[in-house]
């Protein structure tokens, strides 16, 4: 049946076209039918734990020449009985990376190509017709549930909502659909005047130290004379006078001025649950520490998911504490851990007159990272997975449980530690933005203690999910769907297995948005870093410290991007760009980087490619291997010529970039994702006429006549590799 419309055309309704298929309804990826076993080895359960913005150098098994680390006791001691991996690469950004967690796709294919704002429309969203982790488990008797932060997609411009989760296959999730922590609240919720005193880390504090201060609750008891930090993380608010002075004993009066639905970072954050058969809900806001409740919660899942014998069960515990904004968390929460310095002012990063935030937020940083390795120890324990041994060793005891930790991205600007480059972050296709830690053990671990040098990208841990249930992920999504995805399970099972890539790709690129962006200047290691496509709308770019050269900028004139501000401020030398797109290919010691240059650059004549020798780059003798690819390590940098094996590798690293760029194409009009456009995806546009969705073809927002002409035009199989 052809059917043939005009994009003017508006007399043939949506009715019609319902009618002439025969009023069939079509609806996103559910249940997927029960795949064939792949083996005949055992099924393993699976903890996965997501550590926000942790990159490599942040973890002394993934940084050992870094000097001012984090103690992370747990961490190292599960690399010590189980696999560490030190040459993974993930995306550059959040959400690309959570998708790749459990799609096994590039976000190229997936369309979510950098991390979601409130703004990023549907089209730039895991899509609801993804095949992901928990519809292939599900199908084979796993119960799945993801704790925390989650950022696949999201509530905005969705048509789910707050289901968005569901939409993707995660019917039991409880957490935070929020990319961050909520802002710090300097008003310590609404008691203070923020214009005339700063307790920029949301709670009062004396020089070094949180104040004392009498702790209110919601349900109206008080406690007098409490580490105001403390108060905060059991569920309370520390009392102060509007001009900041600490309040010590308890005042009904001075309780009566709390705004009890304030958020503040860490300790006040919106939780958001779907659990299957229930509503929705969305609880606003949890006075929890979130780090300290995501853990509780794994721990509830998993005790429950292992008193019932033969259960099969994958939990996914996504922390959101290394993440800017950075609040320190409670010392209680941090058990053995390095403390605050007497001799540092305690603060965090949005407060104005500090004379170095670095200092800070490397300091809430690395404490964060410690509060994160306290929960971690504490769920194993709880669950049984771990156990201490009388002279308190931390033994692992999982041999049905995979457990897997790993950073999602890159360290963010400030909290870099070297010898990573701060100047090449989250954000960024450097080695900085891309590697990150992953270790594993558990479950079927051989030879534990060792370290995996093979080429392994955060892509591949949906094949892994796939192996721990004996299913061949490949049969399990619809013919038609590109996976990415290798195999990781080999590295497991043989200390001595072949290497399953021979490249390794990564990528950040734009998304659609309902926002016009406009330039973010951020002020890093004696550069100025210019962005136009990410953090460029204004809350989010003055909340990451950054200045704002959009409508409402108090540093005029307004610029359209990146390059009228670079032109208006004389070109400086100084200056950097965030490329709005950028990819990068390794086979494993030669590195090649395509950044597409914004058109002030291209009229000089600025290079697209970037090379670097990694094996002889900046510490690599410290770090594996493979070194930092700064600037001058760049063999295509000014002045340099190649020799013979150099040009070779480049040579051989262009042509098999661009056969990667050449499958990278999404179809569009293929809203099912299976290869073809068809009544599936014409019954799927239907379902979101009017709305904001995936079917929004022309990125305007809505699905509508002007989608519909798009697809029709499409019809029929995909061209080129999409399509094979």
């Amino acid at each position: 049946m052809s059917i043939i419309l005009k994009s003017n055309q508006t007399c043939f309704t949506v009715a019609m076209l319902a009618l002439a298929l025969g009023s069939a309804t079509y609806f996103a990826s559910g249940a997927a039918e029960k795949p064939p076993r792949a083996t005949d080895n055992p099924d393993y359960n699976i903890f996965f734990v997501i550590l926000d913005d942790v990159g490599a150098d942040q973890l002394n098994i993934s940084n050992p020449a870094g000097t001012a680390l984090a103690s992370t006791p747990t961490i190292n001691a599960i690399a010590a009985q189980g696999v560490n991996f030190s040459n993974c690469w993930s995306m550059p950004e959040c959400s690309p990376s959570r998708v790749c967690f459990f799609t096994g796709r590039y976000p190229s294919h997936t369309r979510v190509l950098t991390a979601l704002t409130p703004s990023t429309l549907a089209q730039s969203q895991c899509s609801p017709y993804e095949t992901t982790t928990p519809i292939i488990l599900g199908a084979d008797g796993y119960h799945s549930k993801l704790l925390g932060k989650f950022h696949l997609s999201q509530e905005w411009y969705n048509p789910a909502g707050i289901g968005a989760p569901a939409s993707n296959g995660f019917a039991e999730f409880n957490g935070t659909l929020m990319g961050a922590p909520p802002p710090l609240d300097p008003t310590i919720a609404n008691q203070v005047d923020s214009t005339k005193v700063v307790y920029s880390c949301g709670f009062p504090v004396n020089g070094s130290a949180p104040a004392i201060c009498a702790c209110a609750f919601p349900d109206g008891h008080c406690v007098p004379g409490v580490d105001a930090l403390e108060c905060l993380a059991a569920g309370g608010m520390p009392l102060v006078a509007s001009d900041g002075t600490p309040i010590l004993e308890c005042s009904a009066e001075a309780a009566a001025r709390i705004s009890w639905q304030s958020r503040n970072g860490s300790y006040a954050w919106p939780r958001t649950i779907n659990s299957e058969g229930v509503a929705w809900q969305q609880d606003l806001p949890v006075r929890k520490y979130s780090n300290y409740a995501m853990a509780d919660d794994a721990i509830e899942f998993m005790k429950e998911q292992r008193s019932q014998p033969g259960a099969k069960w994958m939990c996914t515990l996504s922390f959101t504490g290394d993440h800017d904004p950075f609040q320190p968390p409670a010392p209680s929460l941090v058990p053995g851990g390095t403390g605050w310095p007497n001799n540092v002012e305690m603060a965090c990063g949005v407060q104005p007159d500090l004379p170095n935030a670095i200092v800070q937020e490397r300091l809430i940083s690395n404490l964060v990272i410690e509060a994160l390795d306290a929960q971690i120890r504490r769920v194993l324990l709880e669950t049984g997975l771990a156990t201490l041994g009388a002279d308190g060793a931390f033994a692992l005891d999982a041999p049905d449980t995979l457990i897997v930790i790993v950073g999602d991205n890159g360290s963010y600007f400030k909290t870099v530690q070297a010898p990573f480059n701060s100047q090449r972050p989250k954000g960024t296709v450097y080695q900085t933005g891309v590697s990150v830690p992953l270790v594993a053990a558990g479950g079927p671990t051989v030879a534990p203690g060792r370290r995996c040098d093979k080429m392994v990208n955060i892509i591949d841990l949906f094949e892994l999910w796939g192996e721990c249930a004996n299913v061949n992920v490949h049969e399990a999504v619809p013919v038609g769907r590109i996976l990415n995805s290798h195999p990781m399970m080999r590295y497991l099972t043989s200390a001595d297995a072949p290497s399953a890539r021979e490249w390794n790709f990564t990528e950040v690129g734009p998304e659609y948005t309902a926002d016009v962006m406009y330039p973010c200047l951020f002020s890093q290691g004696g550069a100025d870093v210019c962005s136009d496509a990410v953090f460029a709308t204004q809350p989010f770019c003055e909340a990451q410290g950054g200045v704002w050269y959009g409508p409402g900028t108090t540093h005029p004139p307004v610029m359209a991007d990146c390059c009228d501000l670079w032109n208006e401020l004389g070109q400086p030398a100084n200056f950097t760009f965030v490329y709005p797109v950028q990819q990068a290919l390794t086979d494993g010691r030669w590195k090649l980087i395509y950044n597409q240059q914004p058109p002030c650059l291209k009229k000089i004549g600025a290079t697209e490619y970037e090379f670097y020798d990694l094996w002889n780059c900046y510490e690599a003798a410290q770090l594996y291997g493979r070194g930092i690819d700064n600037p001058e390590y760049n063999l295509l940098r000014e002045g340099t010529t190649m020799t013979e094996l150099q040009q070779f590798h480049y040579d051989r690293l262009r042509i098999k970039l661009a056969q990667i760029q050449a499958t990278l194409p999404v179809c569009v009009g293929d809203i099912t994702l299976n290869g073809v456009v068809d009544g599936a995806d014409l019954g799927a546009m239907l379902n979101y006429w009017g709305m904001s969705s995936v079917a929004d073809h022309n990125n305007d927002g809505l699905t509508n006549g002007g989608d519909l002409a798009i697809l029709l035009g499409a019809w029929g199989e995909c061209p080129g590799p999409a399509g094979n």
